[in-house]
């Protein structure tokens, strides 16, 4: 690389008063208005987005999914055409570029990983705009895709910015991929003696009541023993909920359903007797 770079340094040395020449008041001037019209554009076409994913729901991961391709692309075209303002020679533009290149491989090595990991995420797609994943400790709503990080809201409506170079060396793990629906799992930690017919069937009913439930796609009920300090009963309940922002609402819903039929059946008295501690 630094053999490439050497013969740039020496051309902009030659090519320096040229370059000069085309650093113009008016020129400036020029390149701020393009770089104000494009995050102006970015801005609206962001709006537009939302606008059309409020107006027609089904169209929502479609917008998500074209609004930070157009970003970028905007910024590329405003960088392009910045260059073609100033017009350097042949020359010159390809020494720049070499001392560009040197300058940022050099100095900024950690930024041109993160742009590289960000085309990466936008070509092979493992997740986009509005898909729920998990990536590292961080689990939420994918909101934001850029060139250097891409940033997601929790649950807890915490914002969290992962660099892109970190996204290439994790694992993703994304709950809809492109879709609103996604699967819920609820589990509920019950007495060892508790009936396992009894609670499959609670857990089954709490969720085919839940205003949240995605009918059309199957609920599936689970019991295992486990042992943490004391033993116990995990009844596990998973169903799909219309509309993944919806899945804390889910869970509470379910628990809570399920918790009042346990309470009413009196399959929770050994928890409340203490005579079993509840798992941590």
């Amino acid at each position: 690389m630094l053999i490439h770079a050497i013969p740039g340094f020496l051309a902009v040395q030659t090519s320096q008063r040229s370059l000069m020449e085309k650093i113009t008041l008016g020129n400036i001037l020029e390149s701020a208005a393009t770089i104000l019209i494009a995050w102006v554009l970015i801005r609206l076409s962001s709006r537009l987005f939302n606008l059309i994913s409020g107006k027609i729901p089904r169209s929502r991961f479609i917008m998500k999914l074209l609004e930070p391709a157009t970003r970028i692309g905007l910024w590329f075209l405003a960088i392009f055409a910045v260059i073609g303002i100033f017009a350097p020679s042949e020359q010159t533009l390809w020494a720049s570029i070499g001392s560009l290149a040197l300058a940022f491989g050099l100095g900024a090595q950690d930024l041109i990983k993160n742009i590289i990991g960000g085309l990466v995420v936008l070509v092979d797609r493992p997740y986009q705009l509005g898909d729920r994943v998990k990536i590292g400790d961080a689990y939420g709503e994918i909101d934001h895709i850029g060139l250097r990080s891409t940033k997601l809201t929790t649950p807890d409506d915490t914002r969290v910015t992962i660099p892109n170079l970190d996204i290439l060396n994790s694992q993703v793990f994304n709950a809809n991929s492109g879709v609103p629906d996604c699967q819920v799992v609820t589990d509920l930690y019950l007495p060892p003696d508790t009936d396992p017919d009894v609670a499959l069937e609670i857990g089954y009913e709490s969720a085919a009541c839940s205003p949240y439930l995605l009918a059309k796609k199957k609920i599936v009920t689970l019991v295992s023993h486990g042992f943490d300090r004391n033993p116990y009963l995990r009844l596990r309940i998973k169903a799909y909920v219309y509309d993944h922002r919806y899945e804390p609402r889910m869970i509470s819903d379910i628990t809570r359903r399920a918790t009042k039929e346990l309470i009413r059946l009196g399959a929770l008295t050994a928890w409340k007797a203490g005579r079993e501690g509840k798992p941590d």
